[in-house]
């Protein structure tokens, strides 16, 4: 049987036991929600289309730009989107109103995008300053730039050129090159990067009478102008057909004109065509005439400096054959002079002998006999040496500067010959 002491000791086990289950599951829970509080006040996200200005606990301000996750304790975050697209419509009550030279007004519909991250961070956070963390003021700035590029530019157009004229592509373009890259947006880190316009313009009221009256105010003056286009016609017409008869009679007479004035230039310009080919013709002979001329000059010139030169090759030539003949002489007269010196000698003996014996009269006909075959020898010699020569039509002996009574001839003989021989005496042998 249990007792009350044991089972209020079973139920303390069973209460502890419960206790400790649920104290381990609280503290489970209190872990949990912890985890879920720090991973919510301590981690942060930022989508890749966004930037976010970020104060820290301290007040340090960074430019957060890349796309992730990041820890960091109780930091103050505005994000903005990197880029923004809007569009100005009559469906949302918000078309761009644009006014005319004349102050009528109409509404265009258009769309504009901007960017923000291509500025540096400095420029960011001030854009932050000014904007005060609302992105709506971004657009707000960007609206208010349009406007007013818009209607300093739009005021310089008529409506009816641009509603309805050719005007509306050169506006167009104006207002996109004015506010696209817009340099004040950029000073305050704003980049409009797109802009269309959606149709032309939609007038007003006002606009839309003024039209209407000018539409029949051009109807009125389109049948002013037909009625006068009509009778200009007309008059067109009658003073054409006057015209068209007179230039047929002119026509006739004018081609006749030129017919004749044709024949007289044709005939003209062959008259001047056959001077002219006379004049060539005579200028033609002319200058052959003086080719021809200096054709015999050039050739008598070579003529004559070939025959200078068969001249010279021909002086240089005798000159070379006589010099030849006079070694050859000089050599057979020595060889004579040789003999006769031993004949000399020989003679000499003999005239010893001779006087000895009285023989006188041999002695003068040994001498007598040897200046005649030395004479005869020197003689056959030259006529040899000539005989042997062919010489050239004409020689001229001497040179510039001889005297006038210079013998040419006798300077050739000596030249052919060997030293004089006048001085030369030798008596012959008295016996052979």
């Amino acid at each position: 049987m249990i007792t009350d002491a044991q089972a209020a000791k079973a139920v303390r086990t069973v209460v502890d036991g419960y206790v400790k289950k649920l104290a381990s599951f609280a503290l489970r829970v209190v872990i949990a929600v912890f985890a879920i509080v720090a991973i919510r006040t301590f981690c942060h996200k930022l989508e890749n289309q966004n930037l976010a200005i970020v104060q820290s606990f301290s007040g340090a301000v960074e430019v957060r730009r890349e796309a992730g996750w990041w820890f960091q304790p109780w930091p103050t975050i505005t994000v903005y989107p990197k880029a923004g697209m809007y569009r100005l419509n009559a469906e949302d009550g918000d078309s761009l109103e644009i006014q005319f030279n004349n102050k009528s007004k109409a509404m265009m519909n258009a769309a504009i995008g901007y960017r923000i991250d291509g500025a540096d961070d400095g420029t960011i956070v001030a854009l932050h300053q000014q904007v005060e963390g609302n992105d709506e003021k971004i657009w707000q700035m960007v609206l208010t730039c349009l406007n007013t590029e818009c209607q300093s530019i739009t005021t310089k157009y008529d409506p009816s050129s641009v509603i309805g004229g050719d005007k509306f592509e050169p506006m167009v373009n104006e207002i996109s090159q004015s506010i696209l890259h817009n340099e004040n947006l950029r000073s305050h880190g704003i980049d409009v990067n797109y802009f269309a316009v959606d149709g032309r313009p939609l007038p007003d009221k006002e606009t839309e009478e003024q039209f209407a009256k000018q539409k029949e105010a051009d109807l009125a003056r389109r049948l002013a102008e037909a009625e006068k286009l009509k009778l200009e016609a007309e008059t067109i017409r009658t003073q054409a057909n006057y015209e068209r008869e007179i230039a047929e009679f002119k026509g006739k007479a004018d081609a006749e004109t030129a017919k004749l004035k044709t024949e007289a230039l044709r005939q003209k310009e062959l008259a001047e065509i056959d001077a002219q080919k006379q004049v060539e013709v005579a200028k033609f002979e002319k200058q052959r005439a003086e080719i021809e001329v200096e054709k015999a000059k050039e050739v008598a010139r070579i003529e004559a400096e070939k025959a200078k030169e068969v001249a010279n090759i021909e002086a240089e030539k005798l000159f070379t054959v006589a010099e030849i003949q006079k070694k050859t002489e000089k050599e057979n007269l020595e060889a004579v002079k040789l003999r006769a010196e031993q004949e000399v000698e020989k003679a000499k003996a003999k005239k010893q002998s001779i006087e000895l014996s009285g023989a006188i009269t041999e002695v003068q006909k040994a001498e007598i006999e040897l200046q005649r075959q030395v004479a005869q020898y020197k003689w056959e010699s030259i006529g040899k040496g000539l005989a042997g020569m062919k010489l050239p039509n004409m020689v001229t002996l001497g040179s510039p500067g001889a005297s006038a009574g210079a013998d040419s001839l006798g300077r050739l003989i000596d030249t052919l010959t060997v030293e004089r021989l006048t001085n030369i005496s030798v008596p012959k042998a008295a016996a052979e």
